[in-house]
Formats: C-alpha cells, structure tokens, sequence
C-alpha cells in the first residue's frame, strides 16, 4: 500500500480465498483497512464471493492485480473474465507459498476500454525511494497527527512529543498498522545512493 501511495495510485484490497478462513479473521483486517480509508472486498474463486463487485470495478479501466505468489490473482481473472483462461498453479508443499505461474506482466484486454494486468507474484515489496522523515505521510491515518509532532523531521520512532506516536499509544492509529510502519521504518533508505 505504501508504494502505491508514493506513486498516487487508487488501490483496493482484495481479501481472497475467503472460503479458506476458518479462523473467522477477515472481518478484523478488512475493518481496519477500511477505518484507514480503503476500500476492502472480501472475494473467492471458488465461492464466487466478491466477484461482482470487482468485475464492476475493473470494468472501463487498466487494473493491475498485485501481490504475492499463490494469492489467486490469475483465479479470480479467470472467473470474472472466463475467456482469458490464465494459467494457474498450486501451493508448493514444501514452503506453503505459491508457486510463480505467471511469468511475465501480461496486459490483456477483457472488454471494451478494459484491461487488466495480471503480474508474477511478489516475495516481498519493498517501495524504493521514500526517506524516512516521508515515509509517515504514505499511512492515511498518521495524516491528521503529523502537524502535532514537535519536529517537522519526526521519523514517529524515538523523537519526543510525536503526535503519532501518541495517537497510537491512545488507539486513535491501530498498533498493527504503527508496527508495520516501524518495521519499514527500518528498511527505508538502504538502497537509496545520494
């Protein structure tokens, strides 16, 4: 999410293979993305769930389907776009990720002034060229705290008075998403050559 939000793109989370979540977690992932201000579908290939609604948002538009391998992005264009007839695979026994079926970015036209992009799946992303002073204004919900940091240079990490630090100490930004922001926290810059 956060490379899309450097790069100023409109993205959807797309919770998929809801038919597998016996443990009852998704509405506690898409809750929080959506108090963030994303909108959240929960879908499936197998039980057609969401389908419709990520058929219609697709429609008249290029979409890409990102994420990582064995998440089902080539599925689900086989359900809503029958025709395509991507090729899928399965989970490896071995590492219980996916396997990369697809090889390359494939642009695929799908309807009238529609296309969709499916990608080989990802290991890891890690958005490049962002500092870290920058990183926080790529997380939607530290926005409104960054002006009440006591340092216009506030990494949200160790400095005194951080507004956001505290709005996550107080719950008003969710621990899960602060951590996530720390852990980037530690990885950003490291490629960058000034």
């Amino acid at each position: 999410m956060i490379a899309s939000e450097s790069s100023k793109l409109k993205s959807i989370i797309l919770i998929n293979k809801s038919d597998l979540d016996t443990k009852k977690q998704i509405d506690k992932w898409k809750c929080l993305y959506e108090e963030v201000g994303y909108t959240v579908i929960v879908s499936s290939a197998i039980d057609k769930t969401g389908i419709k609604e990520i058929k219609e948002l697709l429609m008249n538009k290029k979409s890409l389907l990102w994420g990582q391998s064995g998440v089902g992005k080539s599925s689900l264009l086989n359900v809503i776009f029958p025709q395509i007839e991507l090729k899928i695979g399965d989970i490896s026994n071995y590492s219980v990720k996916g396997k990369h079926t697809t090889v390359t970015s494939v642009m695929i036209p799908v309807g009238e002034n529609t296309f969709a992009i499916d990608t080989p799946g990802v290991r890891e992303i890690d958005p490049y060229g962002i500092q870290k002073a920058d990183l926080g204004h790529y997380f939607p919900e530290f926005i409104e705290h960054l002006a009440g940091c006591k340092f216009s240079t506030c990494t949200h990490h160790h400095e005194p008075e951080c507004a956001v630090k505290e709005a996550a100490d107080n719950e008003k930004i969710s621990i899960e998403r602060y951590e996530s922001y720390l852990r980037m926290l530690e990885t950003v810059e490291e490629d960058l050559h000034f």
